[in-house]
């Protein structure tokens, strides 16, 4: 099976190991706590890594970085090169995804000018409001003929039977925890 990851499955994982990551997750998403979203990350990630072919965007390399700088601007204000600080901090969380998506044997798609003519071709991601970062996952996922995707956003799940694969076939839309039960 072809599986592509989102972004959110990677923060859900590195969160608990990360350098000043800790913060990524401090919140419940759909009753689960930051540790159990910490496990279903990992045991998703293992799963794919043994028994399907699996890929993230390379546009997961900036989320991660850029979500880690967002928790960190509370942190670093006030302080004489603040914003230099915030970068340096958030751009440690980068070589660690990089890690994981070695370690994991997941494949880097290239965002290219026909991912983003995919995204901007594909309707459904303008009817249902996908925003881009969302939408060029969505329309990697496509172009890798992906039959899962697995995302934690909210707005990403709800595209669940209705994007189509390029082979025509519609992608399920999962978080980690449905992942673990039909992987």
């Amino acid at each position: 099976m072809k599986v592509c990851i989102d972004t959110g499955v990677f923060i859900d994982y590195l969160s608990a190991q990360a350098i000043a990551g800790s913060s990524l997750r401090s919140t419940d998403r759909r009753g689960r706590a930051p540790h159990k979203l910490f496990e279903d990350a990992e045991n998703v990630l293992k799963k794919v890594a043994s028994l399907h072919t699996v890929a993230t965007s390379s546009l997961t390399y900036y989320e991660v970085e850029e979500a880690l700088f967002k928790q960190l601007t509370s942190v670093a204000t006030g302080m004489v090169n603040a914003s230099t600080i915030r970068v340096l901090a958030a751009r440690s969380i980068v070589p660690q995804t990089i890690t994981a998506v070695r370690f994991f044997s997941i494949n880097v798609l290239d965002l290219t000018s026909t991912t983003v003519e995919e995204q901007l071709s594909n309707m459904e991601l303008y009817v249902r409001d996908i925003r881009a970062a969302d939408a060029l996952h969505v329309a990697s996922a496509i172009s890798f003929d992906a039959e899962v995707l697995i995302s934690v956003d909210e707005d990403v799940l709800k595209l669940d039977g209705f994007i189509t694969n390029k082979s025509g076939v519609p992608i399920k839309f999962c978080d980690t925890d449905i992942a673990l039960t039909i992987l």
